[in-house]
């Protein structure tokens, strides 16, 4: 079956977004539009972005990564989290993922944080990006309107 190739937690959490995700964004249309309860801006400290058209977070000492935290319905929170996993090719812990599921420390606007997961690159997505001279940026959003 197919959902048992995803790991699953039923935990629920905040989601940290950056790129396509963000609102107003192309994948957020798809998935997160009309699921959430709220959405706050927000950023990733020691982090990165790579990757034109599809970004990649990277952890980087002293970089910062600009998104929003997305607040999941509770009662959708299943069919949103899934749908998520696979956006981001995400099989579970360990496994051969284009992006891997983490909970990371992400910083509110008004200088609060919460513990949120976050997509960031997978093992094998980074080899990618290791032996190039790719500039890395923090605002997906702003990076697109150049």
């Amino acid at each position: 079956m197919a959902n048992d190739l995803f790991e699953f937690t039923t935990e629920q959490k905040p989601v940290f977004v950056y790129g396509t995700l963000r609102a107003g964004q192309g994948n957020y249309q798809h998935i997160l539009r009309g699921n959430t309860v709220q959405e706050r801006p927000a950023h990733l400290m020691d982090h990165t972005l790579f990757g034109r058209g599809i970004p990649f977070a990277f952890a980087r000492k002293g970089s910062r990564v600009v998104g929003e935290v997305m607040d999941v319905h509770a009662e959708l929170w299943p069919v949103v989290l899934r749908r998520l996993d696979a956006l981001e090719g995400y099989r579970g812990e360990g496994g051969d993922n284009h992006y891997d599921r983490k909970v990371r420390t992400v910083t509110l606007a008004d200088g609060s944080t919460i513990e949120a997961y976050v997509y960031l690159a997978g093992e094998m997505t980074r080899t990618w990006f290791t032996h190039r001279d790719e500039p890395c940026y923090e605002d997906y959003v702003k990076a697109q309107r150049r």
